[in-house]
C-alpha cells in the first residue's frame, strides 16, 4: 500500500482518539422535569392566569376537554390547565423531594439517637466506675473490720491465759503481805488510842 492510502487512515485515527477524549471530558447534563404551569379561570386561557403551579403540585380532575382540564386545587380554587403538561402519577421530582426530607428527617433522628446512646454509655461507665469504688470500699473496711476482730480475739487470748496462769507463789506471797499489812495497821491503831489515852506515854 502506498503512503498516499495510509496517510488517510491516520487521520481518521487520531480523529477517533481527538472525539473519545474530549467526550470524556465533556460535561454530562440531564433533563429536569421543574415545570410551572398557569392556571387560567376560563376555559380559552383568555386574560391573565390566576395562579402559577409548579411541578409536583396536585389537584382534582373534574372535566377534559380536548387539550385543556377543568381542576380544582386542595384550597378549592378552580381553573383550566393545558392537559399536555398533566400526569396522573406523581412526578419523579416531587417523589425525590419527599425522599429527600424523610431521608433527612431519618439522619437527624439517627444522630439525635447516636448522642442519647453515647449519653447512656457514658452514664453507664460512670456508674460501673461508682460501683467499683464501692465494692473497693467495702472490700477494705470488711478487711479492716476483720483485721480488728482478729486482733481482739488475741486479746482475749491472752488475757484469759493471764488469768489462769498466775502462779501459786504469787498468791503465798500476796497473802502473806496482806496480812502482815493487815497486822501493822492494827497494831498503829491499838498504839495510837494508848497513848492518846495515857498521854502520849506507851502502856500495854
Amino acid at each position: 500500500m502506498s503512503s498516499r492510502g495510509r496517510f488517510p487512515a491516520a487521520v481518521v485515527w487520531v480523529a477517533a482518539g481527538w472525539l473519545a477524549v474530549m467526550s470524556a471530558q465533556a460535561e454530562t447534563g440531564y433533563v429536569t422535569d421543574m415545570l410551572q404551569l398557569e392556571l387560567y379561570a376560563s376555559e380559552d386561557m383568555s386574560g391573565r392566569p390566576i395562579q402559577k403551579l409548579r411541578s409536583g403540585d396536585s389537584f382534582e380532575i373534574l372535566e377534559r376537554k380536548g387539550r385543556y382540564a377543568n381542576v380544582r386545587l386542595p384550597g378549592g380554587q378552580s381553573g383550566w390547565i393545558k392537559s399536555l403538561y398533566m400526569v396522573t402519577e406523581e412526578p419523579a421530582r416531587a417523589r425525590l423531594n419527599k425522599l429527600e426530607n424523610q431521608n433527612a428527617d431519618l439522619t437527624a433522628r439517627l444522630q439525635s439517637l447516636q448522642a442519647q446512646l453515647a449519653d447512656r454509655q457514658s452514664r453507664v461507665a460512670e456508674l460501673e466506675g461508682s460501683s467499683s469504688n464501692a465494692a473497693e470500699q467495702r472490700a477494705a473496711v470488711e478487711a479492716e473490720l476483720q483485721s480488728l476482730r482478729s486482733r481482739n480475739d488475741a486479746l482475749e487470748s491472752t488475757l484469759s491465759s493471764y488469768g489462769s496462769s498466775v502462779p501459786l507463789s504469787w498468791l503465798i506471797v500476796i497473802s502473806l503481805l496482806a496480812l502482815v499489812l493487815g497486822v501493822a495497821a492494827g497494831w498503829y491503831f491499838i498504839d495510837t488510842r494508848s497513848r492518846a489515852r495515857h498521854g502520849g506515854y506507851r502502856v500495854y
